[in-house]
């Protein structure tokens, strides 16, 4: 039990001891990626400066070999050339995916074991979750075991995407009249290489990051079914109090707007510079279609154990109501033939009224207006921009415009 039940030692919480178990729930155990964030969080210099670390090393293992490769292979970075229509420097896909799309990835990871205990904190130090404390001990038992699993097999799965995608990528870019800068002459140059190593690492950490957050909302929704909520109608979050656990689905979709944009480049430079075969083509679409279908799907999965937990909770405070101001008109009834109906039973009526008012505005979702827009506005950026550069180049050339090649 005491292996765990952690208190967080290692991560930016330590030295705040938890006044409920279910605050000592350790997600990280078996992940190299948090015990890698977890000794440069104990170097010092700030939780801040970590990050800002983190995203420096993610950069420097992955776009710094890519440039210097480039710079020492045979062909230019800056210069189209003959059969080679796409320099390292036009390509825009793969400076964001390893200058933005990848850091942030790996970033979002390290840090969703602090936002999750910091939300689960926020809930129950308002009150809004109760959880017993024996069941919140072996919530943390539980789950610890079943992170530590979930760990090992999104670090197993990331290994066989990565090589399986990078085997793709190399078989689909090596030939010479894709004019990508990867390959020259029908052989894979040195960036070549060091490209396919950069992919192997990007979507290893994709299915770590998704089986993390599946595993999250699963352990929400086990945090919900052993608690009480206790909704708050005027908390300032609008939100009946649960807030900090909606935000939890606005970073999904985050990275999921991250990817979306890499499609989106993938889609522009694809067309603009490279003859790719019809199996990109094919991947791009399904790449599309499963942005719009996951984009609501992870933002709302986290939240909805909250949102059956809120319907609950709404419904039966509506039914207290209900049945008092049943029990209070049925004695009334009894009154009408006397008469005998006094100022203090209209202002009970009142009072049931305007409680019961008050419960039918109670939030059944626990996110705000705000968080909403924010979410919409992730979620259509990718589908913008998509729908953006063929409009733009119509334009372009209706204009007879030519854009520098």
């Amino acid at each position: 039990m005491a292996d765990a039940i952690h208190l967080i030692a290692n991560g930016p919480l330590a030295g705040h001891a938890p006044a409920d178990p279910v605050m000592a729930l350790d997600t990280t155990a078996g992940s190299i990626i948090h015990w890698c964030f977890n000794r440069l969080d104990r170097a010092g210099f700030g939780h801040t400066f970590t990050l800002f670390k983190c995203y420096v090393i993610a950069v420097a293992l992955t776009y710094l070999p890519l440039l210097i490769a480039a710079l020492l292979g045979p062909l230019s970075i800056a210069v189209p050339a003959e059969g080679h229509h796409l320099p390292f420097l036009y390509d825009l896909n793969v400076a964001f995916m390893f200058l933005v799309s990848l850091p942030c990835l790996i970033i979002l990871t390290i840090t969703d074991q602090q936002i999750l205990v910091r939300a689960l904190r926020s809930v129950q130090s308002d009150g809004t979750i109760t959880i017993p404390h024996e069941d919140a001990k072996r919530l943390a038992e539980r789950w610890h075991a079943r992170f530590r699993m979930t760990n090992f097999a999104g670090q197993s799965l990331g290994v066989i995407a990565g090589i399986t995608i990078a085997y793709f990528n190399l078989v689909t870019y090596t030939p010479a009249a894709v004019g990508f800068w990867i390959a020259n002459e029908g052989h894979l140059l040195l960036s070549g290489y060091v490209f396919i190593y950069c992919i192997f690492l990007f979507y290893a950490v994709i299915p770590i990051y998704v089986l993390r957050n599946i595993a999250i909302s699963l352990l929400l929704k086990d945090i919900v079914a052993h608690s009480e909520l206790h909704l708050l109608p005027l908390h300032p979050d609008r939100c009946g109090g649960l807030r900090p656990v909606g935000r939890l689905g606005l970073r999904n979709q985050y990275a999921l707007t991250l990817l979306g944009l890499n499609i989106v480049l993938l889609i522009v430079i694809s067309r603009r510079y490279l003859d790719v075969p019809d199996s990109v083509n094919g991947l791009i679409v399904a790449a599309v279609a499963a942005y719009i279908f996951l984009g609501p799907v992870v933002f709302m999965a986290p939240l909805l154990p909250f949102r059956a937990g809120m319907l609950k909770t709404k419904s039966q405070l509506m039914s207290d109501v209900a049945q008092r101001l049943r029990v209070e008109l049925d004695r009334l009834r009894a009154q009408l033939a006397s008469g005998a109906i006094s100022k203090e039973d209209d202002e009970l009526i009142e009072r049931l009224r305007k409680i019961g008012a008050v419960i039918d505005e109670l939030p059944v979702w626990p996110f705000d207006a705000g968080t909403l827009r924010k979410f919409l506005t992730a979620y259509i950026i990718p589908l913008l921009s998509a729908v953006g550069y063929p409009v733009l180049k119509i334009v372009l050339d209706f204009a007879k415009i030519q854009i520098p090649a």
